[in-house]
C-alpha cells in the first residue's frame, strides 16, 4: 500500500472516486488490517495496470532488490492472488470476531473455554494451542476446575478439586452474577461475523446463578485479557519518545502503575533510588568498557 501514497497516485485515486485515501502512518490492529486495507482498494487499482513508474525518493545506494526499484504494477496482485487474499480475509474475519469478543470486560475463563472450542471446531490445527491441556496452560487442572466452577459445573474432577481447594467458599460467601454483553455487527462478510458472534453468545458459558461450596471467582479474569490489556499498557507507557528506556527502568515504572493503590510513598522512593543506582550502574560499565577499548 505504501506505492499508493505518491502525490499522483493519490490524485488518481481521487480522481475516479475512490473515497479511501493511503495512510502515511497505519498502526495495524492485526494481521487482519492488512488484507482488509487491500480489499478496500481492490476495485481501484485496475487504474494502474499501465503504472511502469518506480519512486523517486529511491537513494543512490539502494540495495538492487530495493522494493522502491519494483514498477507498481509488478506489485499488484493477479486475479488468482486477490482470490486468495479474499479467502485468507474470509477466515481472519471469524478470527477479528473471536479476538474482539475475548477482550470484553465481563470475559470469564469458562467463556473463553467455550469460545476457544468453537474455533477449535473449525480450525483443529490449532490445538496445539488452544487445547485446555495445551503445553502453554500452566496450570490446567486450575483453568478447567475454575471453568467449571463458573459455568455452574461442581462434579470436579479429583486434580481439579485439588487444585481448587483455596475457593471453597465460608458460609457467608453468596455468589454474584456477571452480566455479559454482545456487540452487534452489520453486510455478506459482516453478515457471517454476525453469525459467528451470535454463535458464540448461544454457545458461551455465563456466570452461574447456583448456590456453590465454592467462593465467588467471577473476579478472576481470563489470562488473554490481563496479558492484553498490559501490552497495551506497556506500550503507551513506552511510547515513541522513551524507547532509550531501560528494561530495568520500565519494570520498576510498570509495577508502580499497576499497584498505584497498593503503593506508598517510600515504596515510590525505593523504585527511584533503585532506578538510579541501576542507571549508574550500566553507566560506569560501558565507561569501564571504552577506557579499555581505547
Amino acid at each position: 500500500m505504501r506505492k499508493l501514497k505518491t502525490v499522483k497516485r493519490i490524485a488518481k485515486l481521487k480522481q475516479h472516486g475512490c473515497t479511501y485515501k493511503p495512510v502515511l502512518l497505519l498502526r495495524w490492529s492485526g494481521c487482519y488490517r492488512m488484507p482488509q486495507r487491500f480489499e478496500d482498494f481492490r476495485p481501484d487499482l485496475r487504474h494502474f495496470q499501465d503504472d511502469s513508474e518506480v519512486d523517486r525518493d529511491l537513494p543512490a545506494d539502494a540495495e538492487a532488490d530495493d522494493i522502491r526499484r519494483v514498477p507498481f504494477v509488478d506489485r499488484i496482485p493477479s486475479m488468482s492472488e486477490q482470490r486468495k487474499i479474499s479467502e485468507l480475509l474470509d477466515d481472519m474475519n471469524a478470527f477479528d470476531v473471536v479476538t474482539g469478543n475475548l477482550q470484553c470486560h465481563d470475559m470469564t475463563v469458562a467463556t473463553v473455554r467455550d469460545i476457544f472450542d468453537i474455533v477449535l471446531d473449525d480450525y483443529d490445527n490449532m490445538e496445539k494451542y488452544l487445547a485446555p491441556d495445551a503445553d502453554i496452560v500452566e496450570c490446567p487442572d486450575f483453568k478447567r476446575g475454575l471453568a467449571k466452577i463458573q459455568g455452574g459445573e461442581f462434579t470436579l474432577l479429583r486434580n481439579e478439586r485439588k487444585a481448587r481447594h483455596r475457593l471453597l467458599a465460608e458460609p457467608q460467601d453468596q455468589p454474584r452474577t456477571v452480566a455479559t454483553s454482545s456487540t452487534p455487527n452489520k453486510s455478506k462478510r459482516k453478515r457471517a461475523a454476525e453469525a459467528l458472534d451470535e454463535n458464540i453468545s448461544k454457545k458461551a458459558r455465563k456466570m452461574s446463578t447456583r448456590q456453590s461450596k465454592y467462593s465467588d471467582a467471577s473476579w478472576i479474569p481470563a489470562t488473554s485479557i490481563v496479558v492484553e490489556r498490559f501490552f497495551s499498557t506497556v506500550k503507551s507507557t513506552i511510547g515513541y519518545l522513551r524507547k532509550s528506556m531501560s528494561s530495568e527502568t520500565l519494570e520498576v515504572i510498570m509495577f508502580l502503575k499497576l499497584n498505584w493503590d497498593l503503593v506508598t510513598l517510600a515504596d515510590v522512593s525505593s523504585a527511584i533510588v533503585q532506578s538510579k543506582t541501576t542507571m549508574s550502574r550500566k553507566y560506569r560499565s560501558k565507561s569501564r568498557k571504552n577506557a579499555r577499548l581505547q
